[in-house]
């Protein structure tokens, strides 16, 4: 099977191609994760958004969400690319619309590069 080397910093350690990380480089990547999350949430979101992502309604939609449309970004799938989606996003941002915040309709699965051009696309109109 083709190895890679670990994208971890420092780490040249050799893992299969569809891992992420090495097990050693594994909980640093997720403890880095959640400290980031951490002061999103703190210093960017606001307590009524925060309090939504965290909720177990969210999260069993999210899940929905991911499962409707098999992990796969939609953004992709577009272009005939196989990506796998870690992100579901609103459509219709919850800000503009709260009563659009738990229907599935209004989400869909993206991958991190994907959100963050349709983010970026959003934000600039």
């Amino acid at each position: 099977m083709p190895k890679k080397i670990c994208p971890g910093k420092g780490c040249d350690n050799l893992i299969n191609m569809k891992e992420k990380r090495c097990p050693s480089c594994a909980p640093i990547r997720k403890a880095e994760k959640a400290e980031h999350n951490r002061k999103y949430d703190t210093q960017v979101r606001d307590k009524t958004s925060v309090n939504f992502y965290h909720s177990s309604a969210w999260r069993k939609l999210r899940q929905h969400v991911l499962i409707r449309d098999n992990y796969l970004c939609q953004e992709c799938l577009k272009e005939s690319h196989i990506t796998s989606a870690e992100i579901v996003h609103h459509i219709i941002e919850i800000k503009d619309d709260p009563s659009l915040s738990l229907k599935a309709d209004n989400c869909i699965s993206l991958c991190k590069a994907c959100h963050n051009k349709v983010d970026h696309k959003y934000r600039s109109n």
